[in-house]
C-alpha cells in the first residue's frame, strides 16, 4: 500500500488498502494511507473521514493528527484544525509542523501577534534540527521556507515591509520553487518603491507557476 502511494499510484494504493480493511476492519494504518492518497492530490474532503477513522483506531499514529489538521484547515474548519494541530504539537513538541500549522490558523484568523509567535517558534525548532541533524534540515528546507514566507505575510499585513522583504527573501532562497513567496515578494517590493525588483519577483512567480502547471499536466497524463 505504502509503496504504491509513494509511486503516486493512488488508485492502486486505495484498492490494496480497502482489500486489507475488509479482512482487518479495526486497522488504523490502512485508513491513514487512504487518507494520505487523497491528501496528496489535495482532495481534503475525501481525506478527512479516513484520517478521522485512523485517529480513532490508532491515535498513537502521530502523523495522522498533523495531516488531519492540514486537511481541516484547507476545508476551513479552523476550530477542529486547531485541536488536531494542538494534539500533534503536544505529542511531538520538537517538530516544527505543530506550531507552523497553528500559525497558519492564527494568520487566517488575522491574529497577527499570535501567528508571528507560532511561526517564530517553528523556525526556532528548525534551528535546533539544523544543529542536531543537518541532513534532516536539508530535506525539510521547503517546510522552513514556508515558515519564512508566512512570517513575511504577517509583516506585510502589519505594514512592516522591510521585515516582510527579509523573510520572503529567506523563503525564496531556500525554496526557489515557492510560488506564493515570489508573488508576495513582488507586492512588497512595489510597496517599497523597488519596481525593478518587483518585476523580477513577478517574473519568477510566473515562471514557477508555469512549471507547476506543466508538472500537474504530466501527472494527469
Amino acid at each position: 500500500m505504502a509503496r504504491a502511494i509513494e509511486r503516486r499510484e493512488f488508485a492502486e494504493g486505495r484498492r490494496l488498502a480497502e482489500v486489507y480493511l475488509a479482512a482487518h476492519p479495526d486497522d488504523g494504518q490502512a485508513p491513514f494511507l487512504i487518507g494520505l492518497s487523497h491528501s496528496l492530490t489535495d482532495n481534503h474532503g475525501a481525506a478527512r473521514p479516513w484520517f478521522e477513522r485512523a485517529r480513532e483506531r490508532e491515535p498513537e499514529l502521530l502523523a495522522v493528527h498533523e495531516l488531519l489538521g492540514a486537511s481541516l484547515f484547507r476545508l476551513g474548519e479552523l476550530d477542529e484544525a486547531r485541536r488536531a494541530y494542538e494534539a500533534y504539537a503536544a505529542a511531538v513538541p520538537g517538530d516544527p509542523k505543530g506550531p507552523y500549522g497553528l500559525g497558519l490558523i492564527e494568520l487566517d484568523e488575522t491574529r497577527l501577534d499570535a501567528a508571528a509567535e507560532r511561526l517564530r517558534r517553528a523556525l526556532a525548532l528548525f534551528d535546533e534540527i539544523e544543529r542536531a541533524d543537518p541532513p534532516q534540515a536539508a530535506a525539510r528546507r521547503a517546510e522552513r521556507a514556508e515558515c519564512h514566507a508566512r512570517l513575511g505575510e504577517v509583516h506585510f499585513a502589519r505594514g512592516e515591509h522591510e521585515a516582510a522583504r527579509a523573510e520572503l527573501q529567506h523563503a525564496t532562497a531556500l525554496a526557489p520553487e515557492n510560488i506564493s513567496a515570489f508573488y508576495t515578494l513582488s507586492l512588497v517590493h512595489r510597496r517599497l518603491g523597488e519596481e525593478a525588483q518587483a518585476e523580477q519577483a513577478a517574473a519568477r512567480y510566473e515562471s514557477a507557476r508555469q512549471a507547476l502547471l506543466a508538472r500537474q499536466r504530466e501527472r494527469r497524463e
